[in-house]
C-alpha cells in the first residue's frame, strides 16, 4: 500500500501512473506481471492513490476525508476480495479477479489487514504539504508527523520559527 501511495513524489515528481506506460512498469516491479491497463485503469490508480493519501492525512490528525472513503468504497465495489489460505495456511484476504482490479484488490486487502492487526493508524502521510510521504510512524507513542525529521521535520519546524521572527519584527 505503501509504494501504491508513494508511486509520486509530491514535491519534486515524477508521478509513475502519469502514463499507461508509467503504471504498467510499476505494476510490474511490484509482482503485477502480465496485467496491462488502460488509461481508464490508470485513473482509477491515481483517484485510489489519493484517496488513500487522504485517509493516511486524517491519520496523521488531519480532517476528516468523506470523500477519499467515497472513492474507495466505488473502487472497492468493482475490485472484489475472497477469502483464501497462504502458503502457511493463514486465512487472509485476496482479489478475486486477475486484471487490473486485482492491484486494487491486493491494496485494499492491506488496508483490512492493517485495520484488523492494529498497524492502520501507524500509516500517515507526512505532515509537510509539499512532501506527503507515506510512512509507518514508528514511535512508541504513534505521534510522528514527518516522515523524516532531518528533512521534512527540520523544514515545518524552519517555516514557524521563520513567521515567529517576523512576527516579532512587525510587533517591535
Amino acid at each position: 500500500m505503501q509504494s501504491f501511495v508513494n508511486s509520486i513524489n509530491v514535491e519534486f515528481g515524477p508521478d509513475e501512473f502519469a502514463t499507461v506506460e508509467g503504471f504498467d512498469r510499476w505494476l510490474g516491479r511490484n509482482g503485477f506481471v502480465g496485467v496491462a491497463a488502460d488509461d481508464l485503469d490508470r485513473g482509477d490508480a491515481v483517484a485510489l492513490r489519493e484517496a488513500l493519501r487522504a485517509l493516511l492525512r486524517e491519520n496523521n490528525g488531519g480532517e476528516p476525508a468523506t470523500g477519499a472513503r467515497r472513492t474507495v468504497e466505488h473502487i472497492a465495489r468493482n475490485s472484489p476480495l475472497v477469502a483464501q489460505f497462504d502458503d502457511t495456511g493463514a486465512l487472509g484476504l485476496a482479489p478475486a479477479r486477475g486484471d487490473v482490479r486485482e492491484v486494487f484488490g491486493t491494496v485494499l486487502a492491506s488496508v483490512v489487514a492493517a485495520v484488523g492487526d492494529g498497524s492502520w493508524q501507524r500509516l500517515k502521510a507526512c505532515k509537510e504539504h509539499r512532501c506527503e510521504w507515506a510512512f509507518y510512524d514508528r514511535s512508541r507513542n504513534r505521534a510522528s508527523r514527518w516522515c523524516s525529521m532531518a528533512v521534512c521535520g527540520t523544514r515545518s519546524k524552519m517555516t514557524v520559527y521563520r513567521q515567529g521572527k517576523q512576527t516579532q519584527q512587525t510587533k517591535g
